[in-house]
């Protein structure tokens, strides 16, 4: 699965480039990226709404604890199921599979509104996660599908990934900051009952969605011999496709050790801004407020990228937002951390969709929803663990030096990476 790479751009496509001849695959219509978009943003508020209704749900009959536990419910299913649901992507048409992912979910939030107590919840929450597991690396698979026929990516359609990719997260996180708000607009009016239903109807929508939206053609010489390979071998295929393209594999790596360090940062920023820096709640709200406006200019930004920078774009990013974080933890004044947050932010989504389209561009089709599977489990992993480690942190440390902490690791990760990177490239070896 390994190929020969002299530059950080992408490799071409697994049939080599694409030809406007007589015999040229049919390309999806122009609104297919705009209908991807609307559905990107409806299924990520559907994402933000339901980790508040159930957190809602099992705070107002449990303990404070359950929050977390389902938190993880979640969570751990997308990790823990990535090498399956990579695998279903693959070899089996993604329009289908994608639709059964959002009609689960949407069935599990439907389920939610007619059970109480820990157990029933954290159930379902974990069928949630089981549909997550599918939809969110699908999502991120089926990008090339949006702006032409897989195996026909020229330099003009690489570009397009790119900047889909741009429009697709700034999606993403436009649908998930609303998705919080509409929660609360909900659970005021009907408790976290009408906030559960709001997020079965969002899915429904989002499954409605996907059965309309149209994708390029798949890969013509088809994938029949795959299926000889053992059970073990094909589930490893993204993992060994991730081990093979080393520049591939040390972007997923240090984005992943910086999803750690991150989230780390997550859970120290709420004691930091109300109990350091005397900001109360409103000084943790404008700190999340700056960090996601940055990640939305960047996402944008990183739309412009040409191909080969995406990878140095990646590498920069990560150590960035580690300086962001680093920049943050030494503020004084509400306003320093911030701007530390709104550079953090930006360089974060850059990073995003530099790391996205490097995996479009440089994954066969045959494999990409492994690949991304991977991809998504490891960002899901590395933020429960980051998360985990700040909690049994933040006691003993204190908020301002988790923080330092966590933007210092990150930097470290980031400029480890890309030391990496230079010297590979520096030595003209083959990835």
């Amino acid at each position: 699965m390994s190929r020969p790479q002299a530059s950080d751009g992408p490799a071409a496509g697994p049939h080599g480039p694409g030809t406007a001849g007589p015999g040229a695959l049919p390309s999806p219509p122009g609104y297919a990226l705009w209908l991807a978009v609307g559905l990107q943003a409806v299924i990520s508020a559907g994402d933000g709404l339901i980790l508040i209704a159930l957190a809602g749900r099992v705070y107002d009959s449990s303990h404070a604890w359950a929050v977390a536990a389902v938190f993880l419910a979640v969570t751990i299913p997308i990790t823990a199921l990535a090498p399956l649901a990579g695998l279903l992507l693959d070899r089996l048409p993604p329009r289908p599979v994608l639709i059964a992912a959002a009609a689960v979910q949407a069935v599990a939030a439907l389920a939610l509104t007619q059970v109480s107590g820990i157990g029933p919840v954290l159930a379902l929450a974990a069928g949630f996660g089981v549909g997550a597991a599918v939809l969110q690396p699908g999502l991120g698979a089926i990008v090339p599908r949006l702006v032409g026929p897989a195996g026909q990516l020229d330099q003009v359609s690489q570009v397009g990934v790119t900047r889909a990719n741009s429009y697709l997260q700034a999606a993403t996180w436009g649908g998930f900051t609303a998705g919080p708000l509409l929660a609360g607009v909900l659970t005021a009016a009907g408790g976290t009952g009408l906030a559960l239903a709001g997020v079965a109807v969002i899915y429904a929508l989002g499954a409605a969605g996907l059965l309309v939206l149209p994708l390029a053609p798949g890969p013509v010489d088809g994938t029949a011999g795959a299926w000889r390979e053992g059970l073990a071998a094909q589930l490893s295929a993204g993992l060994r496709f991730l081990r093979a393209d080393a520049d591939a594999g040390l972007l997923v790596l240090v984005v992943g050790v910086m999803v750690v360090f991150a989230n780390m940062a997550v859970v120290a920023e709420v004691a930091f801004a109300e109990s350091v820096l005397q900001a109360g709640a409103t000084g943790y709200s404008l700190l999340v407020a700056a960090w996601t406006a940055g990640m939305l200019a960047g996402t944008l930004a990183g739309g412009r990228l040409p191909g080969h920078r995406l990878a140095v774009t990646t590498l920069a990013g990560t150590v960035a937002m580690g300086a962001g974080i680093t920049l943050a933890a030494t503020a004084a004044h509400l306003w320093q951390a911030a701007a530390a947050y709104a550079f953090g932010g930006l360089a974060n989504g850059m990073e995003v969709v530099a790391t996205r389209s490097f995996l479009n561009h440089r994954a066969p089709e045959q494999v990409a929803g492994r690949v991304f599977a991977v991809y998504s489990g490891v960002l899901f992993g590395g933020a429960s663990a980051g998360m985990a480690v700040a909690g049994g942190l933040l006691g003993p440390l204190g908020p301002r030096m988790v923080l330092f902490l966590a933007g210092g690791g990150g930097l470290a990760a980031g400029a480890v990476g890309w030391l990496m990177y230079a010297r590979r490239h520096r030595a003209g070896r083959p990835a």
